[in-house]
């Protein structure tokens, strides 16, 4: 049986002067977008890597089918945050797996209460959604949240 790609998410809020706030941990769901998303870079048929973070309002794990966080669309500019390629460290953890690392910064640009869900697009793909106890995101805070994806390999 293969093992098909894990992750997990830990966010963290800091002060601007580096006083932890709040810290969060919750497992991903890679949506079947996501899946697609990966073949498609794998066979040369996509170019968009992962380049956004975004945040949402769903308190509930996502189907498998969905294509979008819970938040009002369009999605407003201070529910994302851009990422570049120096956002990922790709690892080979030990002898069974190669992990991707993303460090997000997300640095609100308006006070937004009850966050619950984050999510990684490429484009406008959804890659995958984590949901978490609610927090509430303040300008000012300095916030990262912290994937870490295991892609198994060997049998």
């Amino acid at each position: 049986m293969t093992t098909p790609p894990q992750g997990r998410l830990t966010l963290t809020i800091h002060t601007p002067d580096g006083r932890l706030v709040d810290r969060r941990e919750a497992r991903n769901l890679v949506v079947k977008g996501g899946a697609q998303l990966i073949a498609g870079l794998f066979s040369g048929k996509l170019s968009t890597p992962i380049d956004r973070v975004r945040v949402g309002f769903g308190k509930a794990s996502a189907a498998v089918a969905s294509d979008r966080l819970d938040a009002p669309q369009p999605h407003p500019e201070n529910l994302q945050a851009p990422l570049t390629k120096d956002n990922f460290t790709v690892d080979v953890t030990g002898e069974t797996a190669v992990s991707v690392r993303v460090s997000a910064p997300f640095t609100p640009t308006a006070d937004v209460a009850g966050v619950t869900e984050a999510g990684l697009f490429a484009g406008e793909v959804l890659y995958n959604q984590v949901v978490f106890e609610p927090i509430n995101l303040s300008t000012g805070h300095v916030i990262t949240f912290f994937w870490q994806i295991d892609f198994p390999f060997g049998r």
